[in-house]
């Protein structure tokens, strides 16, 4: 009984996991009077991000031979790599945990309105103000997707997301931590009647919704393509082609893109002739790829980019223009910059994604520590504000930060970037044996200080000579 009652149970919780993912939620189970009731959908959607990772890792490695994770310059190849999924994975990590030190603007400003402001009452458990909720948030988001592609300081935070140049399950996580300091302006319309518990829950759904979209592995799916947010809508979003550039903003419903103006159907069969001239295989990343793993370059490259500019470009309306203008803007070009001006890409062959040499024997001493730092990470989160004492969230944080920019400069070839690495994994041992004395943790404690001193000693005694390894495809 208790078995069968178990398989029950772990079935519910998968259908319903997975069902998030698709915005196929009950409206009245995702309904609540207060804010405070809201579950975080996000984190407890984190075990099926791993889920979803994995099967599609494993359909690519079973598909064809795995040709489609053969480091060849192929458009049907190269779709997974490690450096590239340690840099999205950890750019989501690093957004979510930073919720402990950003003031949330989005969630305050919506409140004040709402509580200052609001025109009308809304009962949050009406299922009609339920179905308002979820239009009027996917509204929103594509107000501010089409914003943070047109406004150019938007753009230095949202460039983040479209930084990689794969497309998979994993760049859905590379995230910037600074987002929601643009994004809570298109959020106000609706604090003026819209209870903040739906405008939370919808906010959650849409974003998870957005997840599943990124997959190279999922093609046309007919009249769909013309209702919702589908991965070949969206791979069209992600290219850096010129037809690509501002296009498909969407969330949930592509209708809004069909409405606006900005909806383009992906250059592939069935939406282009087989064997034509008209297919355009999509290269995904930034017309200016950045070229580098390091978490914080990742987070502020554009950033630091327009405000050098800003401060260079003389006159103030054109310091205004440097700023509210299209990242593609300069002296003499329309608002959003020309097409004209973005790199064509050739059909035949892919550009060449930065992806320097790492030996086989450094990608699993990363991916070891990267799981357990996903682990401990993921722990912060489900425990909440309340309850981990901010000093260790503090440290935990840090923690995150420092391994991430090791794992990068590894990835980068930086100069000294195993020793850093080790001196990282030699301090991590003894802050675990350091927790372990004051009762944080059990004996647990001593089995992870001894793998991070073991490995720390392999990696400086088999790999201190890694940067100057030529940097090859493997």
């Amino acid at each position: 009984m208790n078995s069968t009652i178990n398989a029950s149970d772990a079935a519910s919780y998968l259908l319903t996991g997975f069902g998030r993912l698709f915005y196929v939620v009950s409206p009245a189970a995702t309904s609540f009077s207060t804010l405070q009731e809201v579950p975080d959908y996000i984190a407890e959607s984190i075990p099926f991000f791993i889920i979803t990772i994995v099967m599609e890792f494993m359909a690519l490695l079973f598909t064809n031979h795995g040709e489609s994770l053969e480091k060849k310059r192929k458009w049907d190849a190269n779709r997974f790599s490690i450096n590239d999924v340690v840099g999205s994975i950890g750019a989501g990590m690093l957004q979510q945990i930073s919720r402990f030190f950003i003031f949330n603007i989005q969630l305050a400003s919506y409140l004040f309105i709402y509580n200052n402001f609001r025109i009308i009452d809304l009962d949050p458990k009406n299922v009609y103000v339920w179905i308002a909720g979820f239009l009027i948030v996917d509204l929103g988001y594509y107000m501010f997707h089409r914003g943070a592609h047109e406004i150019n300081l938007f753009w230095a935070s949202h460039v983040v997301h479209h930084s990689s140049e794969y497309y998979n399950q994993t760049t859905a996580l590379r995230q910037s931590i600074v987002q929601s300091y643009c994004s809570w302006i298109f959020d106000l319309p609706a604090a003026f009647f819209l209870p903040p518990s739906l405008f939370a829950a919808h906010k959650q759904f849409n974003t998870l919704f957005q997840y599943w979209i990124h997959t190279e592995m999922i093609g046309f799916l007919g009249p769909l393509e013309y209702i919702i947010n589908t991965p070949s809508a969206h791979r069209v979003h992600h290219g850096r082609n010129p037809y690509c550039i501002d296009k498909n903003y969407a969330g949930t419903l592509v209708i809004w893109d069909i409405m606006f103006g900005t909806f383009e159907l992906e250059r592939a069969p069935p939406s282009v002739k087989a064997g034509t001239s008209d297919i355009e295989p999509v290269a995904f990343g930034l017309t200016h790829p950045i070229n580098t793993f390091d978490p914080i370059t990742i987070q502020t490259h554009h950033l630091r980019h327009v405000l050098t500019t800003c401060w260079a470009t003389p006159g103030l309306t054109n310091k205004f223009k440097v700023l509210f203008y299209g990242p593609g803007w300069h002296e003499g070009t329309p608002r959003t910059g020309l097409l004209e001006e973005i790199p064509v890409i050739a059909k035949d062959v892919p550009p060449e994604k930065y992806d320097p040499f790492v030996p086989k024997a450094v990608n699993l001493y990363v991916v070891a520590h990267f799981a357990l730092l996903i682990v401990v990470n993921s722990i912060v989160l489900n425990g909440g504000k309340n309850a981990i004492e901010f000093k260790y969230v503090s440290l935990v944080s840090a923690y995150v930060l420092w391994s991430l920019t090791s794992f990068g400069w590894i990835f980068d070839h930086k100069a000294w970037a195993i020793q850093r690495e080790c001196i990282r994994a030699v301090t991590m041992g003894g802050l675990l044996i350091w927790a372990q004395s004051v009762g944080l943790m059990g004996a647990a404690a001593t089995y992870l200080a001894a793998f991070h001193a073991v490995s720390a000693v392999w990696l400086f005694s088999t790999q201190r000579n890694y940067t100057q390894v030529k940097q090859k495809k493997e």
